[in-house]
Formats: structure tokens, C-alpha cells, sequence
């Protein structure tokens, strides 16, 4: 019985990491964040700090937004940075979803102390 369990989640955890930006963008923030800082000062930070070995960081910047994508070597997303202008430019709101996890759990941790630095001057 526990090989079966096992088995199952061998197989289904790896697919949880194959799905697409535009999937992500339909599930809750894993956290959202508000922040005293420019949004596109924040979003050039996050794609820099998030560049590791065997990720690929990928920013799509529009008027007053920036979408960041990290995926996995094997081309998964990981998860997904909603970075955005708000209160008249004011303000920077970050969303974050992660393929680990929703709003209820505490998945995403390490990329909200990449944005929280990125806040600081």
C-alpha cells in the first residue's frame, strides 16, 4: 500500500512542475506583497536575483507591469512574479505563485525575501 502511495507521487509531483505561465496566472497569489518602490526598479532586481544554475528567468515587461517567469532546467515553470505599478506609480504590488503551493501554505518564502530586498534602497 505505501509503495503504491509512494509510486503515485513519484509520478504526479513532477508533472505539478509542467505547467504554463498562463496556468499560473488562473490560481490564487501564492503571497502578495505591497511595497514602497518602483515597479520597474523592483522587477529588473527580482529577474537578477533570481538567476541561478539551471533556471531560466524570463521578464515580459508592458506599461507599468512585468511579468516574470522562472523555470526549471527542464523547462517547468516554478513560478511566476506579477509585478505592477499601483496608487499612481507610488507603490509596487507584487504577486507571487509558486507550483508548490497556494495562498494557505508557506511555499514561496525564498522569492518574498528576493522581493522584500529588492524593496530596499
Amino acid at each position: 500500500m505505501n509503495r503504491t502511495i509512494l509510486l503515485s507521487l513519484a509520478v504526479i509531483a513532477p508533472l505539478a512542475a509542467c505547467q504554463s505561465a498562463s496556468q499560473f496566472e488562473q490560481r490564487p497569489p501564492t503571497w502578495s506583497s505591497l511595497y514602497q518602490a518602483h515597479w520597474e526598479s523592483m522587477a529588473n532586481c527580482i529577474v537578477a536575483r533570481q538567476q541561478r544554475p539551471l533556471l531560466t528567468v524570463t521578464p515580459t515587461f508592458s506599461a507599468g507591469r512585468a511579468n516574470i517567469v522562472v523555470k526549471n532546467a527542464a523547462g517547468g515553470v516554478m513560478g511566476t512574479f506579477d509585478v505592477r505599478s499601483v496608487n499612481n506609480g507610488r507603490d509596487t504590488q507584487v504577486d507571487y505563485r509558486s507550483v508548490y503551493g497556494g495562498p494557505d501554505t508557506d511555499a514561496g518564502g525564498g522569492a518574498q525575501e528576493i522581493a522584500d530586498r529588492c524593496a530596499r534602497p
